[in-house]
């Protein structure tokens, strides 16, 4: 009876978690929803990330759900992520990063924020190490935290949940536009299955006004009056740093394709 309630033991586990506000998990690319992108075009640079996903990957059996694909040869064909992003440097804040540290739209704040330090792009089993903070993250991981991880399950589903659900319903229409661009667009289908044959798989960056060209629905008048302005200031922030040298030219680029929506 002895072993079998140590084997039991060894079977359940648990994870704290908590947030100090710290701000420094604020960098870099932030994942969004197409609406979220949409919605805060006066506010984040945006772009167009794929990312070929290795079928095996561990955690990630559920990605067929999100997952667009790519024909890698005639009979194999690999997963890609496409997801609308803030594409902003590593080394530099979300631009909604108030001096304080602090998010300045904390209450309509985008689902990928809310739901940290949990991940939905991967399976609900396959999370424990993404409540390891990185070396110089000030979350709390102690005892004084909550149980927010219990025997490979999230202990409050919520936010997860709500931010899975958003990347299953706009699957279908990132999958169309998926298809289309690198049906169209050659140079890009060269970059995402190069990107997919590496030992690891990269990630592309595209302009986000190839997705606005898909959905003829979408207003690219005003689109580009409030990306503009945004585009221009990351530019200036970035110029001759050379840490942010891709920003830069994708900024560059970004602005002169929008300049022709300009009213």
């Amino acid at each position: 009876m002895l072993r079998v309630r140590r084997g039991l033991c060894r079977l359940m586990s648990e994870q704290r978690f908590l947030c100090t506000a710290c701000g420094l998990c604020c960098h870099g690319l932030l994942p969004l929803t197409i609406a979220e992108a949409l919605s805060g075009a006066g506010r984040f640079p945006l772009a167009i990330s794929i990312t070929p996903v290795k079928v095996k990957t561990p955690g990630h059996a559920g990605v067929g759900e999100i997952a667009a694909t790519i024909a890698v040869t005639r009979k194999k064909t690999m997963p890609i992520l496409v997801t609308p992003v803030s594409f902003v440097p590593a080394h530099l804040p979300c631009p909604e990063l108030d001096g304080d540290g602090l998010c300045s739209i904390h209450a309509t704040k985008p689902l990928r924020c809310r739901t940290m330090p949990f991940y939905p792009y991967r399976d609900e089993a396959h999370q424990a190490n993404m409540l390891t903070p990185r070396p110089g993250w000030l979350c709390e991981t102690g005892e004084e935290a909550p149980v927010v991880y219990r025997d490979r399950r999230i202990v409050d589903r919520t936010d997860f949940d709500a931010e899975r659900d958003a990347l299953v319903d706009q699957a279908p229409a990132l999958r169309r536009y998926a298809d289309l661009l690198l049906k169209h667009a050659p140079a890009h289908h060269a970059r995402v299955l190069k990107a997919a044959q590496s030992p690891v798989p990269g990630r592309v960056i595209v302009s986000f006004v190839s997705y606005l060209r898909y959905d003829n629905r979408l207003d690219l008048l005003d689109f580009a009056a409030r990306q503009l302005p945004v585009l221009e200031v990351w530019a200036e922030k970035t110029a001759g740093d050379p840490k942010a040298a891709e920003h830069h030219r994708y900024y560059t680029e970004a602005m002169a394709e929008l300049q022709r929506y300009r009213r």
